[in-house]
């Protein structure tokens, strides 16, 4: 049996090398096992454990080196090779960061299909285990893997100590919304998930993101740095723009209170899932602009982009005096407050499950209809709010999601425990579907 992984960072290779040991205990057929990393830290953690180990990006990039004249031909003949339309796969990218050489983005394109067809052809995996479901890279090696008939999953960190794990891709992508768009009546049981569960994590050696973080620094400006890392890992050179955080709020108000709850802004899901909005001051601009009367409008910002966001979204905040609250802690946060409100993040679907009114603006795995209230057009934002406050959660519908979610895309553990357990299920799954 042979699998490929194809991961990002050091806490991915650990998780894929646990599949491996798992996979290695629960059967004596051979295994070829073989991890590839986007960024060094990946590469680093395999390598340095003696196992086969690649760093994708980078041989990629000396492939291009070698080719280039014959892909730049390629690239002004035809946007089709080998089937692919690799055109698409620069999308993502360029989505990052307008200033991304487009050209040098095309040619890593190329490289990767060329890299994988042959990784493809001559390992001839049974498996594909992928972190995410977007990155050129990923996107690539899944068109590849499909043509070639071999078996794709996907996984990446869930809600509550969780890992997804699911076959169609992850965020908006999961199966369980396909589910939602055929109308699913059926009726799931209890799942045993415990929503407060909290696990140990693994003590994680700087050193490994350390290695990312400077070649970022030295090299992200040069031709010699992959271009499909290049603003990747945002941040790790995002400065603070201002000092906004306000004291601790009282939420106890005479008034209605919508919180507002942000996600990291250059990501997968504002890229590719967020049909309505391109950033965070265009979301504040809408939600405080249809407010209803004698509602207030707090904001809580994603514990990695805290002050990080644009100068424009402060701006906009301090003019109007919109109280941003990252003291309290975000359990009572959604508690406290008569709706929340989120683009795609994984709050959105902690406060559903908590049986808060949700308000859905982009696309999700958990925008269902019967358990929040999704955005289906941008001059609808004031209606949407007004319908908010006086929501009331559909019990039944949404421990009806809970118990599909929990046994169709979630499995117990997550990818940054000391002691994995998601690791094991999917290696018991791998071998019970041979």
């Amino acid at each position: 049996m042979t699998v490929l992984c194809l991961g990002y960072f050091d806490k991915f290779s650990r998780f894929f090398l646990d599949i491996k040991k798992n996979l290695q205990n629960g059967s004596s057929q051979p295994l070829d096992f073989k991890v590839y990393s986007i960024h060094f830290s990946g590469f680093l953690y395999t390598l340095l454990r003696l196992k086969f180990s690649s760093w994708i990006a980078l041989k990629a990039r000396f492939l291009v080196r070698r080719k280039k004249a014959s892909y730049i031909g390629i690239i002004n003949e035809t946007k089709l090779y080998k089937n692919l339309p690799y055109n698409d796969y620069t999308k993502f990218h360029l989505g990052l960061n307008q200033y991304i050489s487009k050209l040098a983005l095309q040619l890593q394109a190329l490289a990767y299909i060329d890299i994988f067809d042959s990784i493809f052809t001559k390992s001839k995996p049974n498996y594909l285990i992928c972190v995410g479901d977007s990155r050129m890279s990923i996107e690539i090696a899944v068109a590849l893997a499909k043509q070639n008939d071999i078996k794709v999953y996907f996984i990446e960190q869930g809600p509550f100590n969780t890992t997804f794990f699911d076959e169609s891709g992850v965020n908006a992508n999961l199966s369980i919304r396909k589910l939602n768009e055929l109308g699913t009546s059926k009726t799931y049981s209890d799942s045993g998930f415990d929503l407060n569960h909290n696990t140990t994590k693994y003590k994680r050696s700087p050193i490994y993101r350390g290695f990312d973080m400077l070649l970022i620094a030295l090299f992200k400006r040069s031709k010699f740095y992959p271009p499909d890392l290049k603003f990747a890992d945002i941040n790790t050179s995002t400065l603070k723009t201002t000092k906004a955080t306000n004291p601790l709020i009282n939420y106890n108000t005479n008034h209605k209170i919508v919180l507002l709850v942000l996600q990291v802004p250059l990501d997968v899901n504002m890229i590719y899932h967020s049909p309505f909005f391109k950033s965070h001051t265009e979301i504040i601009k809408s939600i405080y602009s249809n407010l209803p009367e004698n509602v207030e409008l707090i904001i809580r910002e994603h514990p990695l982009f805290i002050d990080k966001y644009e100068k424009s979204f402060y701006d906009f905040s301090i003019e109007n005096e919109i109280k941003i609250d990252n003291l309290t802690s975000l359990n009572i946060a959604i508690e406290s407050s008569d709706v929340i409100i989120v683009n795609n993040s994984t709050v959105g679907v902690e406060a559903i499950l908590n049986y808060k009114p949700v308000v859905v603006l982009g696309n999700s795995f958990y925008d269902w209809t019967n358990i929040c209230l999704k955005l289906k057009n941008k001059d609808e934002v004031a209606l949407l709010l007004e319908k908010a406050l006086s929501y009331s959660p559909n019990i039944k519908s949404i421990d009806n999601f809970k118990n599909l979610l929990f046994s169709t895309a979630l499995l117990k553990g997550s990818i940054t425990d000391k002691d994995l357990k998601s690791s094991q299920y999917i290696a018991n799954h791998i071998l019970d579907h041979r």
